[in-house]
């Protein structure tokens, strides 16, 4: 069975291209998961893709970097996925978008290749975090940095953003507790902590 696992942030728009081309190649189940590069960390739909699959199965993914945050994560995968006789497949790189054989010196140029495709986006997040900061000190020397935008607020380029910044704004005036308004908005504890907090100082101004 062909097990394929999609990860997009919440603004992502390749969700769509991502099932396509997973279904394209055979793709039977497929997880996805929805976050920001900040919430990672906690990858549940990446632990039950890896709980789902079986020996004998193949999971599937788009990029390398989607098996892990770092070098380590992804050749710990890839490990746990050789100890369980689970196969790997890498949609966007054609060597490897073909299940993974059993002849020796196929798999030992496979593993190199995904060691090194493992090092190149590693170093690729790496530089991408250097840029992103050397951008940000240029622009606080120029005192036009603004820091990210919100998600969530008045301001918010998604009117559906905005729209459920203003229905959090409602439930806290309303006194609701800070867990029930992030579970029913799908918005993080600390979401829902900041809008409050922004709240508590407008008032003080005002």
């Amino acid at each position: 069975m062909k097990v394929a696992y999609a990860r997009v942030s919440s603004t992502d728009q390749n969700l769509d291209r991502q099932i396509e081309a997973f279904k394209n190649h055979g793709a039977e189940k497929i997880f996805v998961e929805k976050k920001s590069g900040a919430d990672m960390i906690h990858r549940e739909e990446f632990n039950e893709a890896l709980a789902f699959v079986r020996e004998g199965d193949f999971l599937m993914v788009e990029a390398i970097d989607r098996l892990g945050r770092n070098y380590g994560e992804v050749i710990q995968t890839v490990n746990t996925l050789k100890e369980k006789k689970i196969g790997l497949m890498v949609t966007s790189v054609p060597l490897l978008s073909e299940p993974i054989g059993d002849p020796l010196l196929d798999r030992f140029v496979k593993d190199l290749l995904l060691q090194l495709l493992a090092m190149i986006a590693e170093r690729e997040r790496e530089e991408s975090k250097r840029r992103q900061a050397q951008g940000i000190a240029i622009a606080k020397e120029k005192g036009i940095y603004k820091g990210r935008p919100q998600l969530y607020s008045p301001t918010a380029k998604d009117p559906q953003k905005q729209a459920v910044y203003y229905q959090i704004v409602r439930m806290l005036e309303e006194g609701m507790a800070i867990k029930t308004i992030a579970e029913k908005n799908r918005v993080t504890r600390p979401t829902v902590y900041r809008i409050k907090s922004e709240l508590v100082n407008k008032k003080v101004v005002d």
